[in-house]
């Protein structure tokens, strides 16, 4: 099915033709900020926020896990989102802007606000997404652990739990 009429491929041409292959880099640095500002919080934070809730455990209730990747996924969004919003002015851009012209321009046109624009949405979608990935993720180390005899740590029982959280992530993804 073709979007408007033009498929991947004429879009891929046209983009080349029309700004040269470093048009698919542009937003690049703030994709870097993202990543390093939502991911470390929403990974990072989520066994010392799953322990101070009481839910280190590995019976500990399924809930208390979900919550803990809820919270840090939601935390995550809200640091990360100006860099979701800064990459997104800077892929639309047509011109070579500055990153500080960028920053500059958001803040000038609509003050911090500009910087929190969809964060609602972000917040839920990883409220979602992380509660279910961190949540299936921890509850299936226990599990895969139990079951085969594997220290939790061992590669192999990471692997596992890692596939069945994201076969989980995939079921959660559509809607969020």
């Amino acid at each position: 099915m073709q979007v408007s009429g033009l498929g991947v491929g004429k879009t891929v041409s046209d983009l080349m033709a029309k700004e040269g292959i470093t048009a698919f880099w542009k937003g690049i640095p703030f994709g870097y900020g993202r990543e390093l500002s939502y991911t470390s919080i929403k990974l990072g934070a989520y066994a010392p926020v799953r322990d101070m809730m009481g839910a280190g455990e590995p019976d500990s209730p399924l809930y208390l896990k979900f919550l803990a990747g809820a919270l840090t996924g939601g935390g995550g969004s809200i640091v990360g989102n100006p860099f979701d919003v800064l990459k997104t002015l800077a892929q639309t851009n047509k011109g070579d802007a500055s990153l500080g012209s960028l920053v500059g321009n958001l803040y000038k046109d609509q003050g911090m606000g500009g910087f929190y624009r969809g964060v609602q949405v972000n917040i839920m979608r990883a409220c979602i997404l992380n509660a279910t990935k961190m949540g299936v993720y921890d509850i299936a180390k226990g599990k895969v652990s139990e079951s085969f005899g594997w220290n939790r740590k061992d590669p192999k029982t990471v692997f596992c739990s890692s596939f069945i959280a994201g076969f989980f992530m995939t079921i959660t993804v559509a809607p969020a």
